[in-house]
């Protein structure tokens, strides 16, 4: 049983305010942000590669196997999500719990081979969909449920925040501590 208390908080206002804990500004170029999640995986696999990847060094923490996992996820939503903006005018963009979408998922029982896979899948496909964004389509925009409105340029640099965050939830001292 996990005794990881869902994360309640509105991330999407590192839009707005950046976040210190990764470096996230909210203002990252989007062609560097297009070209860095395309790549995720890859900062992913020595990580994923450790041989305690699947372990919860603090029982309130998911596993670098579990992040992963929620990043592959997260990946796959913003993808679909951004090709729902590019097909409809302003769409209600689906709900995505991610708490939810783990236990759902059984990350915590997941492969970390099969998991860095799914990522790579993940990020190339989502790269892929932003590379063919043309110049007018990045202010496409859709409305999450409580009413938020995106861009398909505000909804890629929260990807980003995604791809960063999570890699340094990973690596930093606060998890292994």
């Amino acid at each position: 049983m996990s005794t990881i208390e869902p994360d309640t908080r509105d991330w999407a206002a590192v839009l707005d305010e950046g976040c210190e804990e990764c470096g996230f500004t909210g203002n990252e170029d989007l062609l560097g942000v297009r070209t860095t999640i395309a790549e995720a995986a890859a900062a992913w696999t020595p990580s994923l590669g450790a041989p305690n990847a699947s372990e919860r060094i603090r029982e309130d923490r998911w596993s670098t196997v579990e992040y992963a996992a929620h990043l592959r996820d997260v990946l796959t939503e913003f993808r679909a999500r951004t090709l729902l903006m590019l097909a409809e005018e302003t769409p209600t963009l689906p709900n995505f719990d991610g708490d939810a979408v783990a236990v759902e998922s059984d990350y915590r029982s997941q492969n970390s081979a099969d998991v860095l896979a799914g990522l790579e899948t993940a990020a190339a496909a989502y790269g892929a969909t932003l590379a063919d964004i043309g110049e007018n389509q990045w202010r496409r925009t859709g409305l999450r449920a409580d009413g938020r409105q995106f861009t398909i340029a505000s909804l890629t640099r929260y990807g980003l925040h995604e791809v960063q965050h999570h890699l340094h939830d990973v690596t930093s001292r606060d998890i292994t501590a």
